[in-house]
């Protein structure tokens, strides 16, 4: 009793926090923003000990030429435009306009696929500042749906939602899942734009493919939403260009690779976006959220007897 009256205490002060760190962004200078975001950046580097090391070790894993001082300094760059990134976004829920300093670069490429009339799937990664990707889309004219996990707040989860409702970009829960597929299915076939993130553990739920050399755990949702509804898909990423600034990355659509075994024509394609995406943060590696883990999950000896669960299984 005295626990889940703790616990309801604890979710109703981050509600409030929620409420007011939400407030004073919006309240600034986008440039004060960023210059507070510095120093919040700089801040958390030194005294989120646990992430930097984790930062550090996905750095060896993804670059290991890397010396220890190249290492810190892309994760304190990190750490700086995460915090950044977070003011900004909320300073542009509040002020829409300001995304008039984003571009579109390949607005063609979407627009040739939503030509199709079959719906796109927009795969994309935690890269840049990414959930302006999906205002900017939504405020250029596009029926935009962003894929999301909810929130343990179920308070803090509806007023985030309510911000981006506000601005234009529907929200497809990933639980209960019959109803994320289902809503999935049905933005696809009204030609509508699900946008996807595929490069973070997914556990033992999807596939073991290589990510900068080393089997990583990854969803399979994307390749399978576009196989069961002949959707295309497009890759496309967010970068920043200067404080304020963006640019939106739109890629041709890639055809899905596809083979005789439907499992292997989901794990081969799982590969070839997750190599697209290795390119994505190779360009800018303190764009990328290194204190994920990534590698966390492995492949234990079920899934290397399971056919085409496993990158490279087959071989051995």
């Amino acid at each position: 009793m005295l626990k889940k009256l703790y616990k309801k205490i604890f979710r109703h002060a981050g509600y409030v926090a929620l409420k007011v760190v939400t407030a004073v962004p919006a309240g600034l200078s986008l440039a004060s923003n960023y210059a507070f975001g510095r120093m919040l950046g700089k801040f958390l580097y030194t005294v989120l000990t646990p992430h930097r090391r984790t930062a550090m070790e996905s750095l060896s894993v993804a670059f290991p030429e890397l010396d220890q001082k190249q290492k810190a300094k892309i994760t304190r760059d990190f750490f700086i435009f995460m915090a950044q990134g977070g003011l900004e976004m909320i300073y542009f829920l509040r002020h829409p306009q300001g995304l008039s300093g984003t571009r579109i670069e390949g607005r063609e490429n979407l627009e040739n696929a939503l030509k199709q009339k079959r719906g796109v799937v927009l795969v994309t990664a935690h890269y840049g500042n990414f959930p302006l990707m999906s205002l900017k889309l939504a405020q250029e004219g596009f029926t935009v749906n962003f894929m999301a996990h909810r929130m343990r707040d179920e308070k803090a989860g509806d007023y985030l939602h309510e911000l981006r409702s506000g601005v234009g970009v529907k929200t497809i829960y990933t639980t209960p899942r019959r109803e994320c597929v289902v809503n999935t299915i049905n933005a696809l076939r009204n030609n509508e734009i699900v946008i996807i993130q595929m490069d973070q553990n997914f556990g033992t739920a999807g596939v073991w493919v290589k990510f900068f050399g080393e089997l990583a755990a990854t969803p399979t949702g994307p390749i399978v939403f576009a196989q069961r509804t002949g959707a295309l898909v497009v890759p496309a990423y967010i970068y920043r260009e200067s404080l304020g600034k963006h640019c939106v990355k739109i890629l041709p659509s890639e055809e899905l690779v596809i083979k005789e075994d439907k499992d292997e024509t989901i794990l081969m394609n799982v590969a070839k976006f997750t190599r697209i995406f290795e390119g994505w943060i190779k360009a800018r590696p303190h764009e990328w959220s290194w204190i994920h883990r990534r590698w966390k999950s492995r492949p234990g000896e079920k899934e290397f007897k399971e056919k085409f669960r496993v990158e490279g299984a087959e071989k051995l």
